[in-house]
């Protein structure tokens, strides 16, 4: 766009309806000045650490501090990890994250109580989900050895059970 009276290009924009008719008026910083147009020297200062905390309490809620320093101590997943995948690591994650989870179930299922089929018991479970946990960590450290020998240590759990 170019400035309407000058032929600059233009950065003030303004729109208006007059009677019913719209009204569209394009300026250069300049011309807006000599116009009356009070505009400010420099654009708002965003503070971004504000707009991102605003972000997450909208979309996650208040208890966001507390609940994003809370580790599963079973299969070691994280609240926010739950929020970001949608899924949990155990049941015990369920005790863990209630003041979060509650709100959620009642949001989503119109219920906190579950009525229905259960899981059947499978024995040494949390004894494979705490090693399938080391073994991520494992991963992540980079430290292959410790990595395999959890592995081995999954399959024959797996073949035991």
């Amino acid at each position: 766009m170019i400035c309407q009276r000058c032929k600059n290009e233009a950065s003030v924009h303004l729109t208006e309806r007059k009677g019913g008719k719209r009204q569209e008026l394009h300026l250069c910083m300049a011309c807006a000045k000599k116009a009356g147009l009070g505009l400010p020297e420099s654009p708002p200062n965003l503070a971004l650490d504000a707009v991102v905390q605003s972000l997450i309490v909208a979309n996650v809620g208040e208890l966001v501090g507390e609940l994003a320093e809370l580790a599963c101590p079973d299969c070691g997943i994280k609240f926010m990890e739950f929020r970001a995948q949608g899924r949990l690591g155990c049941p015990q994650d369920y005790r863990v994250f209630g003041r979060g989870l509650l709100p959620l179930l009642q949001r989503v299922h119109g219920a906190t109580r579950h009525v229905g089929k259960g899981a059947r018991k499978r024995p040494g479970a949390i004894q494979r989900l705490r090693l399938r946990s080391q073994l991520r960590e494992a991963i992540a450290r980079e430290d292959y050895e410790e990595a395999a020998r959890l592995r081995d240590q999954l399959r024959l759990k797996d073949i035991h059970a």
